[in-house]
This record gives structure tokens, C-alpha cells and sequence, in this order.
């Protein structure tokens, strides 16, 4: 058998849009969950642990932390595209803002058909 060179080897290139990760909370990946979810969690955990150690302080940040992690999970979670379950909102932006960006060709005057 010859041996196979890496310039042989046939590259496999998947399209942005195409998601490997395994949905483990809400469709989130366990590093969705790790990047987005974990920080808000332990700030708020240090947040609610810095006194005041009233009743009322802690109930209302307790509500503050849900409130915040309640609007994280819903802005990572979110799919904007209906017919395309794999984008997510953060996704959906960067491709906007993307498209934004590039270079437009525009037409001064309309083309002349032959």
C-alpha cells in the first residue's frame, strides 16, 4: 500500500452554521453553559453574599441575581431565525454585523439590456 501524503488527504469544511455541540440545558452546550451561564451565577452568588444581611437586602438580590440570569438565558438560548434551529442570537448578530461591514456594489444608473 503507498503511503498517503497530507496534501492527499481530503479536507472536510462545515458550514458556520452547523452546531457538533450536544444540547445539554435549554439546547445550550456545556460550554455555552461554562462561557455564559456560570460567570452571572458566581457573581451573583458574590453579590448576594456582600452585606447587608437584612431580609429584605437579600430578597431583593436574590431577585436581581434571577432577573439577570433569567434575561442571560433567555438572550443565549433565543433562535431568531424560525426555520433554523442551530443559530443562535449571538450568532445571528455577528452575521449582521458582519454583513454590515463587507463592501456593496451599487449601481449609479440601471443597466442597459441589449
Amino acid at each position: 500500500m503507498p503511503n498517503k501524503r497530507k496534501a492527499d488527504a481530503k479536507t472536510f469544511v462545515f458550514p458556520e452554521n452547523v452546531d457538533s455541540s450536544y444540547g445539554v440545558f435549554l439546547g445550550l452546550s456545556i460550554k455555552d453553559l461554562v462561557l455564559y451561564v456560570l460567570p452571572v451565577i458566581v457573581v451573583g452568588i458574590i453579590f448576594i453574599v456582600i452585606p447587608p444581611h437584612n431580609f429584605a437586602f437579600v430578597l431583593t438580590k436574590i431577585i436581581i441575581v434571577i432577573f439577570l440570569l433569567t434575561i442571560d438565558l433567555a438572550v443565549i438560548s433565543s433562535k431568531p431565525v424560525a426555520y433554523r434551529n442551530n443559530i443562535k442570537l449571538t450568532q445571528y448578530l455577528k452575521l449582521k454585523s458582519n454583513y454590515g461591514k463587507r463592501q456593496h456594489l451599487f449601481f449609479k444608473e440601471k443597466r442597459k439590456r441589449r
